[in-house]
């Protein structure tokens, strides 16, 4: 396969003093859907050894992460109104080199049909583009060990990432993604690969929004964003936004009803930007073989879990390897990642504890 390729160098527009590279690589089995890229963001001095890799969530990507963007097409919110809410840009104006990652589901678009070549995406596939996004990494920055920081399902992607490779990562940070409980439901209906094949079961999208939008969810959020004063499909709200934002709420992804306060237009804007698609496999293939080892994990570790995380995540297993855990009373998922609290909250002792390490 092809190696990396830059193809983009400049300043990050929304945040002075900040620039981005980003290179693409073609990954196996080489359709034009196999690709992957890394994304850099550096300041202007970089003051601390270790390089720092974020992994997104499910949905997620780095142009998300960085811009609160899709394929360049950024909504209203204006990201110079909260930067530091977004840890790559708050970790990098701080003297960290910040990397993150944008998987082959970004390159997915939504007007796809076939989506049959996303049955082989599982884990050997995705911890094995982990593998190759670590490696560049340490050859960026000069090191021999990444910092790992996974963000929801990138928190489970680094444990099964340490669980067979733990010698590339000098410490992990989970942001309300670390391995959640083995009895946590699940959200397809299917058991098996072979069943995921029979039911042309290949992907699944966005699980919340799609009744409202006769299509991707993405749309419904985009609208209440442009015209917050939309009537509300349901007589208890009296506007789109006011319901749209009480779906989130039900879901565990925000709290606009007290403390953190979850901004609207802030919570509108991240879910209109994720990716349609994400890969059904990976919601059920078995995990046995990275959760064998788990405990043998010895690189320090800190987790910090909203209220909504303290539901699902597997406590018996951050206690097991020693992890420093912070809770979130009141916290959304999403409110881990985009609310202006979350700067004192999670970025500042993410920040503290890291310092600690170099």
């Amino acid at each position: 396969m092809a190696d990396w390729l830059l193809t983009w160098e400049g300043p990050i527009n929304e945040v002075a003093g900040l620039t981005e590279r980003i290179w693409i690589i073609e990954r196996e089995p080489g359709s034009c859907f196999d690709r992957i890229a890394l994304r850099e963001v550096r300041g202007g001095e970089v003051r601390y050894p270790y390089p720092v890799l974020i992994l997104p969530g499910m949905f997620s990507h780095g142009e998300q992460l960085i811009h609160v963007s899709w394929h360049g097409i950024q909504p209203t919110i204006s990201l110079t109104q909260h930067p530091d809410t977004a840890i790559p840009l708050y970790l990098a104006k701080r003297g960290f080199l910040t990397y993150t990652v944008d998987y082959r589901t970004h390159f997915v678009m939504p007007d796809i049909k076939d989506l049959s070549f996303m049955l082989k995406w599982g884990w050997d596939a995705w911890l094995s583009d982990v593998k190759v996004v670590v490696d560049k990494v340490k050859e960026l920055g000069g090191k021999d060990e990444v910092i790992l920081i996974g963000e929801s399902f990138g928190g489970i992607a680094s444990m099964n990432f340490a669980s067979v490779d733990q010698e590339s990562i000098k410490a992990i940070v989970f942001l309300d993604g670390a391995p959640i409980k083995e009895q946590a439901p699940r959200i397809i209906s299917a058991a098996s690969i072979s069943e995921l094949e029979a039911k042309k079961l290949y992907a699944v999208q966005s699980l919340i929004g799609l009744e409202f939008s006769g299509g991707l969810a993405n749309q419904v959020w985009l609208r209440a964003l442009y015209n917050p004063s939309l009537p509300s499909p349901n007589p208890n709200f009296r506007t789109l936004a006011d319901y749209l934002v009480d779906v989130l709420y039900r879901a565990g992804l925000a709290n606009p009803y007290s403390y953190p306060y979850t901004p609207k237009e802030v919570a509108f804007a991240v879910m209109a930007t994720f990716d349609p698609y994400w890969p059904a496999r990976l919601l059920i293939e078995p995990t046995d073989k990275f959760r064998v080892g788990y405990g043998n994990v010895r690189v320090p570790t800190l987790a910090i879990v909203s209220e909504f995380g303290m539901r699902i995540v597997d406590m018996e297993v951050l206690n097991r390897i020693n992890t420093k855990i912070i809770t979130l009373k009141g916290y959304g998922h999403l409110d881990v990642y985009a609310n202006p609290n979350n700067v004192k909250n999670v970025n500042e002792p993410v920040y503290d504890w890291l310092l600690n390490l170099t």
